[in-house]
C-alpha cells in the first residue's frame, strides 16, 4: 500500500512540475512583449489608450495565478484563489497566450483527478477490507455454534426429556433376607413337551399361553396344563417366540429372532404382524402392554425401551449410552408395567431393578440378582405394591418390599420330587392371585401362593 501511495506522490509531483515549466513559459512570452514594446520607444501604437497597460499587468498576474492551484512541496500545504463566481470557469486575460493556459488548466485538472482517483481507490480498499473483517466474523460464529452443538448434542432425538435433577446413581451389591422354601402347588405342562419356554400367561378363557422358545412355537394349554394348541407359523414361521402379553382377547408375541411382534386371538389363531423391524426389536427380551394397548419391549442389543401403538407404530425409543447411572440402561431384558403406569425394568449388566415413570424418569432402583439376557431376571408388580422378581440361578423367588429395600428369598421347592434344578424365568398374575412362574430348565409351569 505504501508503494502505491508513493506512485501516486510521484505522479503527482510530474504533474506539477509540469505546470511550473508552462507557466514559467507564459511569463517570459509576457516580458517578452514587453522589451519589444520598450524597442519601440515605449510608446503605445496609434489609437491605443492605457488599457493595454492594465492588460498587460493582468496578463502578467494571470499567468502567474494558477502557480496557486498548487500545493507547495516545500511547505506540505495547497491553496485554490477564491473565485468570484462559484463553478464559473475564470476567462483568461487579455495577452495570456491560449496555449500555455490551456496546458496549464489541464495539467491543474490531472493533477486534481489524480487525487481524486487516489481518495477513491483508498475509500474502496478502507470498505473491501470492512467487508473482509465482517465476513470473517460471521464465519467464526458460525463455526462457534456449530462447535458448540457439536459439544452439547449428545443424546438422541428419540429419548424422552429427563428431569434436570436426577438422584446419583447407587451401587449396592445384592443381598436377600433368607425366607422360608415356598413349594408348589400345582405342575403345569409336563406332558405338553416343552422345551425351554422363557415365559407364560394367562388368557381371559382361563387357559394358558406359552412361549416354548427352544421348540420355535406358542403353545396354548388348557387349564388342567393340557397341550390344546400348536402354533408354529404366523406371518410366516416362528424363530424364537420370547415374550408374551395380553390386551382384552388379543395375544401379542415377541419373535426375538426376526425382531417381530404379532398379533393372535385367545384361540391361538394368528390375526396379523404389527411390527416387523429388526433395527428395533431384533434380539428384545422382555414385552409388557400399558394402558390403552401400549407395547414396551426391552432390548438389551440396542440399550433400549422401545415403546410402540397397539398397531405397531413407534411412539419413542427410551435409550442411553451403556452406563450405570439413573438415566442410563446396560442391556435391559424385561419390563413390566404397573397398575399405576409406571414402569419395572430389570437392567440385565447393572443387576438392578430400574423403577422409571410412565414417561421414563428415574424414581428409585434396587439390586438383583446377576444373570444373563437369554436366561433373565423376570419382574412382576404386585396388586399390593409389593415387587416380585425371578432368580434364574438361585432357584428362587425375591419379594421386594413396598417402598424398596431388602427383598426377601424364597427358594422353590416342588412337592414329592427331589431337589433339582428349578430356573424360574418369566412370572404372570393369575386370576386368583396365585403366581405362575415359567420354569424354563424343567420345561414345566409352577404355580405358587406368595406368603
Amino acid at each position: 500500500m505504501q508503494d502505491h501511495d508513493s506512485d501516486h506522490q510521484l505522479a503527482d509531483d510530474h504533474v506539477i512540475t509540469a505546470a511550473d515549466d508552462h507557466v514559467i513559459a507564459a511569463n517570459n512570452h509576457v516580458t517578452a512583449a514587453a522589451a519589444d514594446d520598450e524597442d519601440q520607444g515605449g510608446q503605445p501604437e496609434v489609437g491605443a489608450t492605457e488599457a493595454p497597460a492594465a492588460n498587460e499587468n493582468e496578463t502578467i498576474q494571470s499567468a502567474r495565478a494558477p502557480r496557486a492551484h498548487f500545493r507547495d512541496r516545500s511547505r506540505g500545504w495547497s491553496a485554490r484563489p477564491a473565485a468570484t463566481n462559484a463553478g464559473a470557469r475564470p476567462v483568461p486575460p487579455a495577452g495570456t497566450p491560449l496555449d500555455a493556459h490551456a496546458a496549464t488548466d489541464d495539467v491543474a485538472t490531472g493533477a486534481a483527478g489524480a487525487r481524486t482517483n487516489r481518495a477513491r481507490a483508498t475509500t474502496q480498499g478502507m470498505r473491501a477490507r470492512r467487508q473482509r473483517g465482517l465476513f470473517a466474523a460471521i464465519l467464526a460464529v458460525i463455526l462457534l455454534l456449530f462447535a458448540l452443538s457439536r459439544i452439547l448434542g449428545t443424546s438422541t432425538a428419540s429419548a424422552p426429556p429427563r428431569p434436570a435433577a436426577i438422584p446419583a446413581a447407587t451401587s449396592i451389591p445384592f443381598a436377600a433376607i433368607a425366607g422360608a422354601p415356598i413349594t408348589a402347588k400345582t405342575v403345569l405342562g409336563v406332558g405338553a413337551k416343552l422345551k425351554g419356554p422363557r415365559e407364560a400367561i394367562q388368557l381371559p378363557n382361563g387357559y394358558i399361553a406359552v412361549a416354548d422358545t427352544d421348540n420355535s412355537r406358542l403353545a396354548i394349554l388348557d387349564k388342567g396344563g393340557s397341550l390344546v394348541t400348536s402354533v408354529q407359523n404366523g406371518a410366516i414361521a416362528l424363530a424364537q417366540p420370547f415374550a408374551l402379553a395380553t390386551q382384552g382377547n388379543n395375544l401379542y408375541v415377541l419373535d426375538a429372532v426376526r425382531g417381530a411382534i404379532e398379533q393372535y386371538d385367545i384361540s391361538g389363531r394368528f390375526i396379523r404382524e404389527i411390527i416387523h423391524d429388526s433395527a428395533l426389536l431384533q434380539d428384545a427380551r422382555g414385552m409388557s402392554i400399558g394402558k390403552n394397548g401400549t407395547i414396551y419391549a426391552a432390548n438389551p442389543r440396542s440399550n433400549a425401551i422401545v415403546v410402540l401403538s397397539p398397531y405397531g407404530k413407534l411412539i419413542t425409543q427410551m435409550t442411553s449410552p451403556l452406563g450405570s447411572g439413573p438415566a442410563q440402561y446396560n442391556q435391559p431384558s424385561d419390563i413390566a408395567v404397573a397398575p399405576d403406569s409406571s414402569l419395572y425394568i430389570y437392567d440385565d449388566a447393572n443387576a438392578r431393578i430400574k423403577h422409571e415413570d410412565a414417561s421414563g424418569h428415574f424414581v428409585m432402583q434396587w439390586s438383583a440378582p446377576q444373570s444373563d439376557t437369554i436366561h433373565s431376571v423376570h419382574v412382576l408388580p404386585l396388586a399390593d405394591g409389593r415387587l416380585l422378581a425371578s432368580d434364574p440361578n438361585g432357584g428362587a423367588l425375591l419379594v421386594y418390599p413396598l417402598h424398596g429395600g431388602t427383598p426377601t428369598r424364597l427358594p422353590l421347592r416342588v412337592a414329592g420330587q427331589p431337589l433339582g434344578p428349578i430356573q424360574p424365568l418369566g412370572l404372570a398374575r393369575l386370576s386368583n392371585g396365585d403366581v405362575l412362574v415359567t420354569d424354563g430348565a424343567g420345561a414345566r409351569l409352577l404355580v405358587v401362593t406368595l406368603p
